[in-house]
């Protein structure tokens, strides 16, 4: 349970600042579809995603081309308008794809129970992918507490549907995708970090 406790005070952290912004991007992008589902989809795939280099296995063989890939294509993905089963396939393969690279990017910021974790998983990696699930679903309460009220408020899901909203997050994807192909991303996470300490 305290590890729990550390997870949702690092949510309204800096450390978090990157997983939030690439979950309100996808929440955002959902139109009128539920949010919820692909939230989850977002969430298992960046806890396997953060875990993965204690197997010794890079994520990101090149950083950037492969950040630019997987992010460009998951958000493509995610804002696929084409109704259906496919469809619906291709926009949760893309909330993977997306919450893989905030997986693989993430530099949590570690107190005393995750920095236990970290330091276990490194001598043994499989008990470390409980720790790690459990510890980002501390930190991702605020968005999955957004995504539900976004799905069962009927004001605010009609709201978030209306075009202009939903162009409004893919431009904002598409600025994301395109700071972490020049590089500025990192910059730009951490000039947020510095504003909310003022």
């Amino acid at each position: 349970m305290i590890l729990l406790d550390e997870a949702i005070r690092a949510g309204f952290q800096p450390c978090s600042y990157s997983l939030h912004i690439l979950a309100l991007v996808i929440l955002g992008m959902r139109g009128t579809r539920d949010r919820l589902p692909v939230l989850a989809v977002y969430y298992l795939a960046m806890s396997v995603f953060a875990w993965i280099p204690f197997l010794g296995v890079d994520p990101l063989f090149d950083g950037r081309i492969a950040g630019v890939v997987g992010l460009a294509a998951g958000l493509s993905l995610i804002g696929w308008d084409d109704p259906g089963s496919r469809a619906a396939l291709a926009r949760m393969s893309g909330a993977g794809l997306v919450g893989a690279f905030a997986g693989a990017t993430w530099l949590p910021c570690v107190g005393p129970e995750l920095g236990a974790i970290l330091t276990d998983a490194l001598r043994d990696p499989w008990p470390g992918l409980a720790g790690v699930a459990l510890y980002l679903l501390g930190v991702m309460i605020a968005p999955g507490i957004l995504a539900a009220i976004t799905d069962y408020v009927p004001p605010i899901r009609q709201a978030l549907a209306k075009r202009s909203v939903v162009y409004t997050f893919r431009a904002l994807g598409a600025a994301i995708v395109l700071s972490v192909a020049t590089g500025f991303y990192p910059l730009l996470l951490g000039h947020l970090a510095r504003i909310s300490s003022l």
